[in-house]
């Protein structure tokens, strides 16, 4: 899932995650409602996100055993070896019933 109004890297997460389903929210008030639902693996949150919501999208990330990553430059810069990561740390998470790792908020 990515949060936020940066087109470009809602692409460029589709590009490093081929095959896979790709959810697009643009608030957090809508990313968390939707997380509830479809528990995806990976949140991803632009800088476009306040502090606060961004605290209220990891707690929620959290509580359903997803990885929570924030866009920065050095990030995207190496932004598919970060997603193949998280979705393996989420996965392994879920499997074990135990909490996500620490959410990634690289700046």
């Amino acid at each position: 899932m990515v949060v936020g109004s940066d087109d470009g890297l809602a692409d460029e997460v589709a590009r490093g995650l081929p095959g896979t389903t790709h959810l697009r929210v643009a608030h957090a008030a809508g990313a968390v409602e939707r997380m509830l639902v479809t528990r995806p693996l990976v949140v991803i949150l632009d800088e476009s996100i306040a502090d606060a919501d961004f605290e209220r999208v990891a707690e929620c990330a959290r509580d359903i055993r997803a990885e929570v990553l924030r866009a920065s430059m050095p990030l995207r810069a190496n932004l598919e070896a970060s997603l193949r990561s998280a979705v393996l740390g989420a996965e392994r998470a879920r499997a074990e019933g135990l909490p996500a790792g620490p959410s990634q908020a690289v700046e």
